[in-house]
């Protein structure tokens, strides 16, 4: 074996080694962002799940608040979502309801960073596309080695049986690292943007926040208004099952489980169940025609069927969410108002229209049913 056929044997596996070790360690940049952090994650079937999340190459883990306590007997600390799962996920959600005073500030620092990125930000934003780019074409140029490589060396063969190893290793890189430039969406990086969701039956949703980051993959979106002006925003309360402040909200239960379905336009924020001196923490989003099924504790479950109406469902209304969607279901479809002040100022206009609105209709109806007057 000559020394160019075995140089080029050592640089096909340093590559190729090279490669394996971007993939176990590359990230998704959208979705390391919320890694430490309180989520929760809701499938296209809309079944919530939460925990803090720790994101890694191949998935996520969600470690729950509290361990549950499966129907088998078995103790259950976290779930793990598989990256060949995100398919058939809806969204990440994270609200500032359930973070602690570290993670807020955690928080309030990405926002302010993302609403005021400055020059700097904006200079390594610029260089990072640039290096992206840079990176994508020489990974993409390991086939364009491997063809020559084949043509001019005699162990040709020995590399040809590599070739599809290779190229699915530098394959996978490039799709997982997320370098993909869109320059529509990177002139409104940064500011404040309408994005649309597709949810169950193709229902479409519209939110309005800060346009954080994007990869290949996911949007990222923070600060944004979670309902509408028109939505009657919930204070966080007790409330029981059949409550008739909840028209739009079902809380059932069973032998083993508590189920909160929400069939509302609205989000809502699930802090923790009481029952006298029991409490348990949920801190979970449930978004519009979300389901959240939480698994009660066996040792409270005939405490609980002999007391139902004492149990207590410490809810209410998000106003600001942290979301990661996916860009198969999720899409920009708006740049919004620039600013808060110009968006609340909308909104406020909004409410007095619907406001007047109702004062008219209530006017109307007193008119009708008062008794003409007789001169």
């Amino acid at each position: 074996m000559d020394g160019s056929t075995l140089l080029t044997i050592v640089v096909i596996l340093v590559v190729a080694t090279a490669l394996a070790l971007l993939r176990t360690r590359r990230r998704d940049r959208c979705l390391k962002a919320f890694d430490a952090f309180p989520i929760t994650l809701v499938t296209q079937s809309h079944e919530a799940t939460w925990g803090t999340a720790d994101i890694r190459s191949t998935g996520l883990e969600l470690t729950y608040p509290a361990p549950v306590v499966a129907p088998e007997g078995h103790l259950e600390r976290s779930v793990l979502f598989y990256k060949e799962q995100y398919t058939s996920l809806h969204a990440l959600y994270r609200c500032p309801e359930g973070l602690n005073a570290s993670d807020k500030m955690r928080r309030d620092a990405l926002i302010e960073r993302t609403r005021d990125p400055g020059l700097l930000r904006r200079i390594g934003r610029w260089v990072r596309n640039w290096m992206g780019m840079v990176r994508d074409a020489l990974l993409q140029s390991v086939g364009m080695i491997i063809g020559v490589a084949k043509a001019r060396t005699p162990a040709g063969g020995l590399i040809g049986r590599h070739d599809a190893q290779v190229q699915s290793l530098s394959s996978e890189v490039v799709q997982h690292s997320g370098n993909a430039f869109d320059p529509l969406l990177e002139r409104h990086l940064f500011s404040q943007v309408v994005v649309e969701v597709t949810g169950p039956a193709d229902a479409m949703q519209s939110y309005c926040g800060w346009l954080k980051d994007y990869t290949s993959d996911f949007i990222e979106i923070l600060d944004a208004y979670a309902n509408t002006s028109h939505a009657t925003p919930l204070d966080l309360d007790a409330y029981r099952l059949g409550d008739v402040r909840l028209p739009n909200q079902g809380i059932h239960l069973n032998d083993e489980y508590l189920c909160f379905e929400n069939s509302g336009p609205r989000m809502f924020y699930i802090d923790r169940l009481t029952l006298h001196d029991w409490t348990h923490e949920v801190d979970a989003v449930v978004p519009p025609q979300g389901t959240l099924t939480l698994a009660l504790p066996p040792q409270v479950q005939a405490t609980i069927r002999r007391n139902m109406r004492a149990l207590r469902v410490w809810l209410g209304t998000v106003d600001r969410v942290d979301m990661l969607l996916p860009r198969q279901r999720a899409q920009v479809r708006h740049a919004a108002g620039g600013s808060d002040a110009t968006y609340e100022a909308h909104r406020a206009m909004l409410g007095e229209q619907g406001s007047s609105e109702e004062d008219t209709v209530a006017a109307s109806s007193s008119d009708a049913t008062r008794p003409p007057e007789h001169s």
